[in-house]
């Protein structure tokens, strides 16, 4: 009797630590994979966040570039119709102005579509023209002929401004277009304030007419880089000095202000003999002005890629000399 007590003693101490262990096990088992809610719901979760980083991947880079139905202004009656299939990129945006500029000028006889390329509108439409790269169709054409003050050039409008085209050549060849299919192109009034606003847009939103004067004391002439070079800044603050001295001088300082991605610029580089930017002032880019204790500072306003280069106070400098010197 008392061996067959003991051995019922026994075998319920190792019952219970059986079920003991087996219960840590459960437990421990539990603890490394998460119930198929959490699972389902984490996975949930991590979809849903490319879903967002999807979507912002294919935000527009402002509010002109369509974020996939398109940006459609103008009559669907007009003889002009112009179709941009364009990505979203900063060096987009002088082009996507100037077609909102175009389309504002003429919209009965403009017609402005602009496209995202990775849309499927986008992609339909280069399948359809044939394109495999950012283009800008006027009237299904790309390759024009321009023609400004007796020079003749090619004009391809595809990839980024300043390759084979500038975004201010859309100006002309809308007016080129309107001319054909009308028999008139923008009135004197519209053409002058379009292009006046190109050249602005393109210099990152600089004016020159408003700034030029005819008898003045002192000419500047900034001829701009592409607003994705890396001397930009530099430009856009010695423009921004100009203007205060601008508001000082009056009508004794002129400024006119060039990009050199434009035609004009490219024709004022050539007449200048320039290889790139600078800042032109009374016909020159080499400067010698009175320095401290009599002596005399040379600078020089053109930029030649090398690692010495003027500073925008450099350029208000010598318009201040040269300034002087006209007043004595």
């Amino acid at each position: 009797m008392k061996r067959s007590s003991i051995g019922f003693i026994v075998f319920l101490v190792v019952a219970v630590g059986v079920i003991y262990g087996l219960s840590r096990l459960t437990q421990q088992i539990g603890q490394r994979e998460p119930t198929p809610y959490t699972s389902e719901k984490m996975q949930a979760s991590h979809e849903h966040g490319h879903e967002h980083e999807s979507a912002r991947e294919h935000e527009p880079e402002g509010e002109l570039m369509p974020a996939g139905v398109g940006n459609v202004k103008g009559s669907p009656e007009a003889k002009v119709k112009v179709v941009a299939i364009l990505p979203p990129s900063e060096c987009q945006a002088p082009t996507l102005r100037i077609l909102d500029e175009i389309a504002k000028a003429e919209p009965k006889r403009v017609r402005v579509e602009i496209y995202g390329m990775n849309s499927p509108k986008g992609a339909q439409l280069l399948q359809q023209y044939g394109a495999t790269c950012a283009s800008i169709f006027i009237n299904g054409k790309k390759d024009f002929t321009l023609t400004s003050e007796g020079q003749t050039r090619r004009v391809i409008c595809e990839k980024s401004p300043g390759m084979s085209y500038q975004s201010t050549d859309l100006i002309e060849i809308v007016h080129m277009e309107l001319q054909r299919l009308y028999g008139k192109g923008f009135d004197e009034k519209t053409l002058k304030a379009l292009r006046e606003k190109g050249k602005q847009i393109v210099a990152g939103g600089h004016g020159t007419t408003e700034l030029a004067s005819p008898k003045a004391k002192v000419k500047v002439e900034v001829l701009t880089p592409s607003q994705q070079g890396s001397i930009y800044p530099l430009f856009a603050e010695t423009v921004r000095v100009l203007e205060r001295m601008k508001e000082k001088f009056g009508d004794d300082l002129s400024i006119d202000i060039y990009p050199i991605v434009t035609a004009e610029g490219q024709k004022r580089l050539k007449e200048l003999k320039l290889n790139g930017p600078a800042v032109i002032i009374n016909g020159k880019v080499v400067h010698e002005i009175p320095g401290p204790n009599k002596t005399k500072r040379k600078i020089v306003t053109a930029y030649s890629g090398g690692a010495s280069i003027f500073s925008p106070k450099d350029v208000a400098d010598v318009v201040s000399a040269y300034m002087q010197q006209a007043k004595r």
